[in-house]
């Protein structure tokens, strides 16, 4: 999926899969450069096609969101249950 989001996705910053020491749990680490790039995502090639396979063997069970996201995003993560951080200060280097 990685592959797929890197080559369509210009406006997706990092898109990252991370596995416990067991693998039987899955983060993933996404950063898009603002909400629309998050629909862009939403409705790319990757979340259309290899997304639903991965639902078919798993569950969101946590579903975090850091910084500040649209009205029209915030909306449509209302079915996850999204618990939302606002960023109050630090930098990236």
């Amino acid at each position: 999926m990685s592959k797929a989001v890197k080559a369509n996705e210009p406006d997706t910053i990092n898109y990252q899969f991370y596995f416990d020491k067991s693998e039987t749990r899955c983060m993933v680490y996404e950063t898009y450069i603002n909400s629309e790039a998050v629909f862009s995502h939403i409705h790319g090639v990757a979340s259309k096609t290899i997304l639903p396979r991965i639902h078919d063997m798993s569950r969101i069970t946590r579903f975090e969101v850091f910084g500040t996201a649209s009205k029209k995003l915030q909306k449509a993560m209302e079915g996850l249950n999204p618990q939302i951080y606002i960023f109050f200060t630090g930098f990236n280097r």
